[in-house]
């Protein structure tokens, strides 16, 4: 069964549908949206990771969401909270299980939305799990995400720096920062 959507002031957060595939894969394409990641993201690809992402949600209610501005129905990104990956989370201090994460079309960038979006997902996971915290990483320069993890009220794990498995050691996008927040106290 489908997951509700999540709303919020500004957005839609809801399950994939065929009309995303294509403006998604256009953000997946974009060399500057995709500097700390592993490159620029091919269509097939991209559609590809949808069909992942509404097969992890609807067998885990967890999992990256489509971000739609309710203004004008546009897709601006997607934005969830999933499992970590066994590789990742070997080398994360404390072996975190969970992780938020988002993505934001370069076009909608600095307009507060992954933040808005992040924070709707954060909330809604914490019913929908007993995890005792979610975590979110970034490369070390990747500041704009660090500031949308401290607005969030994810506090950094100066000891938690780690090498991201996902890379070749000696790699430029190798080094990452962990950020924590804990399961608030009335969840």
């Amino acid at each position: 069964m489908p997951l509700q959507p999540i709303e919020t002031a500004r957005l839609l957060l809801r399950n994939w549908r065929d009309e995303d595939r294509a403006p998604y894969a256009a953000f997946l394409a974009d060399p500057i949206l995709r500097k700390f990641f592993r490159g620029v993201i091919d269509a097939a690809t991209a559609s590809a990771w949808i069909d992942g992402y509404i097969d992890t949600l609807d067998a885990t209610g967890l999992g990256w969401r489509a971000i739609i501005r309710k203004s004008d129905g546009a897709l601006i990104g997607d934005a969830g909270v999933g499992v970590i990956d066994d590789a990742s989370r070997a080398v994360m201090r404390g072996a975190p299980a969970l992780e938020a994460g988002w993505t934001i079309g370069r076009a909608y960038w600095g307009q507060g939305y992954a933040t808005e979006a992040a924070r709707a997902c954060i909330a809604a996971s914490w019913s929908r799990t007993d995890a005792a915290e979610i975590v979110a990483a970034a490369h070390v320069e990747n500041t704009p995400s660090h500031r949308v993890m401290e607005k969030l009220g994810m506090r950094r794990d100066l000891a938690g720096d780690f090498e991201d498995p996902r890379f070749d050691a000696g790699h430029w996008l190798r080094p990452h920062v962990l950020y924590r927040l804990g399961r608030p106290a009335s969840h």
